[in-house]
């Protein structure tokens, strides 16, 4: 089966001023040779990643500001990215989360959270995939995580926004198979980001804890099971021994060995 290949392609990538997205995106322009589209409300951080790249290879990028937690943030993507060439491929990378007790916080504080995490996303790559098919040819990655394949008390809202992401993903895998556009998953264990560090995560596992990821690794393993085209991507033995575990045992016993390993430390 053949690769997917970037060079002098145009590749959106959202979430793209801090962490994975980050990453992702100075490895598709330095390594795999793509233009970008790089896509956050962060303007100066993506001005700052343009400037970077543009400085250490000949990949053009291009920044879109858009805030992706509002409600038309995925048609104001689409508009602005489409308008600045012949997009190739689009990596939705733009996420939060929150470390807690779900009940913690009131349901209108989660609401951006699903708005940048699933209805975006949703949107996103329903918008491109019309595009790709008209063109006959495209390639989504959808990053998920691996709290989008089993359940993560805890980060309950963020687990469920995973899960929807992942299983439409596979779903419109299926759907639109043999029509020339590549439909892809990244679901990955925890990463050493801004993300984990603005939902607690960092100081409940404690600073520079092995289980989580470094997100330049996280970057490289994600864009390697993108050009070989892999459904479901999950980064990592201890993440790959999760979902073997999840099937041979009991899945209410591994949900019950989960919150004793993510249950907020007494204080």
């Amino acid at each position: 089966m053949s690769r997917l290949s970037f060079e002098n392609k145009l590749v959106v990538v959202t979430g793209a001023a801090s962490g994975l997205g980050r990453e992702l995106a100075k490895r598709m322009a330095v390594a795999e040779k793509a233009h970008l589209v790089v896509a956050d409300c962060r303007a100066d951080r993506l001005e700052t990643l343009k400037a970077e790249i543009e400085a250490v290879c000949s990949s053009k990028v291009h920044v879109v500001s858009v805030d992706l937690g509002s409600g038309d943030g995925a048609k104001t993507l689409f508009e602005k990215a489409t308008a600045l060439g012949n997009v190739y491929a689009l990596i939705n990378n733009a996420g939060l989360s929150f470390f807690g007790k779900t009940l913690d916080r009131p349901f209108s504080a989660y609401r951006e959270l699903i708005q940048v995490n699933c209805l975006t996303v949703l949107e996103t790559t329903t918008a491109f995939l019309g595009y790709f098919l008209e063109k006959g040819e495209g390639a989504i990655l959808n990053v998920t995580s691996l709290g989008g394949l089993v359940t993560l008390p805890y980060q309950n809202f963020y687990a469920a926004t995973k899960h929807a992401v992942q299983t439409f993903s596979e779903g419109l895998s299926s759907e639109y198979r043999n029509r020339g556009v590549v439909i892809c998953t990244f679901a990955p264990g925890g990463i050493a980001t801004e993300m984990i560090t603005k939902s607690g995560l960092d100081k409940h596992f404690g600073e520079n804890n092995r289980v989580l990821m470094h997100p330049e690794r996280a970057a490289e393993l994600a864009v390697r099971g993108f050009k070989k085209k892999k459904l479901i991507n999950v980064p990592g033995i201890l993440s790959k021994l999760v979902i073997i575990t999840q099937r041979i045992i009991p899945r209410k016993t591994v949900i019950r060995e989960t919150d004793r390993i993510y249950a907020p430390k007494k204080r």
